[in-house]
């Protein structure tokens, strides 16, 4: 039984033909995309062609031909600008900066002429010339050096957990033998968006003092460091929220160094909770060659008769502020500021536990070490202790 015969629109013939001839491609891979006999393809090519003849037969003469080839150069020139739009088109809807024009031209350079992009793109070719020298000779020696201390400043941010701000962080730079400003660093850090954690002001709980309680001076008026070490320690409580209620830390800090020498942490806030933390602190130090002066508030944790005893037993004289006048304490207090901002109200705890352990690995090895104190000129108290100690000897 013979086929029905494909017809096909005289629209249809003439676009077909047009594919061989403005394109000049051949026929046979014309023929085969569009699923029509090579010999059928070849007839309308043909028919396309003689219609080019005048009206009387003749064949175009020169100018027209011209006229032709012009007209067909033309139409290709557009269909590359219409294929090289579309793939630049979500650039040019952002309003692009010209890197990211650049970027493209150097993308698509072997798929479109370089001329063509950057009119289209809006961009200079001198521009992209001298973008693309940049790129091929590395970065200047000024990119190089602010690309290292922003690896620099990004380290020493990260090791202090994100606290550091560029103070300190400037510190850390010239401990480590990095002439910089504080300016410089501070650029760093908003470059790569980093900022340093500062404690804020305290709001202190007054204490309100046991009437019947032992009533030691103020022995201190403020001053709490008197350029030794040992002459003055420090003394306070805080509150520690977990997730299984609250746990209360005493700590004793020298107030010329500023370091924790005792500490001690339990669920119940007595006496027992500041002996724990002052006993801590008397056998850290050992044997001290003047009475230290042991200055706190007049909670009745510090007024006890109890912790009375034990100072005298231990050649420590008690010191507290008046009642009311939180800045009596103020050394104190602050470090709670500092516990509390840069490190414990960053976290959940789950168990006291966790707490316990997590608080006393920050004092020792974070506070105590690592933390740089402005008030010790950028050095940590541990370190302001040895290199005090070492003056001293050394006089």
């Amino acid at each position: 039984m013979s086929g029905t015969r494909k017809r096909y629109t005289p629209e249809y013939r003439e676009q077909s033909a047009r594919l061989v001839i403005e394109t000049g491609r051949p026929i046979a891979h014309v023929a085969k995309e569009i699923g029509v006999g090579e010999q059928v393809l070849g007839k309308w090519v043909a028919q396309a062609k003689a219609r080019t003849q005048g009206d009387d037969g003749r064949t175009l003469d020169a100018d027209e031909r011209a006229e032709l080839d012009r007209l067909r150069n033309e139409n290709a020139e557009l269909r590359l600008d219409r294929d090289f739009l579309k793939k630049s088109r979500s650039l040019l809807r952002l309003g692009a900066a010209p890197v990211d024009a650049y970027r493209l031209i150097e993308a698509e350079k072997a798929n479109f002429s370089i001329v063509r992009m950057a009119r289209l793109l809006e961009v200079s070719r001198s521009g992209f010339y001298k973008w693309r020298a940049v790129l091929s000779a590395g970065p200047s020696h000024t990119q190089r050096r602010r690309q290292e201390l922003d690896e620099k400043v990004k380290w020493f941010h990260q090791a202090s957990d994100g606290v550091y701000g560029a103070p300190r962080i400037l510190a850390d730079l010239r401990g480590g033998g990095v002439s910089v400003s504080r300016k410089t660093v501070a650029a760093s850090m908003r470059r790569q968006d980093l900022a340093g954690i500062s404690p804020r002001r305290f709001t202190p709980v007054t204490t309100v003092a046991d009437p019947e309680a032992h009533r030691p001076k103020d022995l201190v008026d403020r001053r709490f460091d008197q350029g030794e070490l040992d002459r003055v320690w420090t003394s306070d409580i805080t509150y520690l929220r977990t997730g299984q209620g609250w746990l209360y830390l005493c700590a004793v800090r020298d107030g010329c160094s500023r370091r924790v020498i005792g500490w001690a942490i339990d669920e119940n806030m007595h006496t027992d909770l500041v002996e724990s933390a002052l006993s801590m602190a008397v056998t850290m130090r050992g044997e001290l060659p003047e009475q230290v002066i042991f200055h706190a508030d007049r909670g009745t944790q510090y007024t006890s008769g109890q912790l009375a005893r034990f100072a005298r037993r231990h050649n420590v004289a008690q010191s507290v502020g008046r009642t009311g006048v939180c800045w009596d304490n103020a050394q104190a207090e602050s470090f709670w500021a500092t516990l509390k901002v840069e490190f414990y109200n960053r976290f959940l705890w789950p168990t006291k536990q966790h707490a316990r352990v997590a608080v006393g690995d920050w004092i020792e090895r974070v506070y105590n070490r690592r933390r740089r104190h402005s008030s010790l000129e950028m050095i940590s108290p541990v370190e302001f202790e040895r290199r005090f100690t070492q003056t001293a000897e050394a006089a």
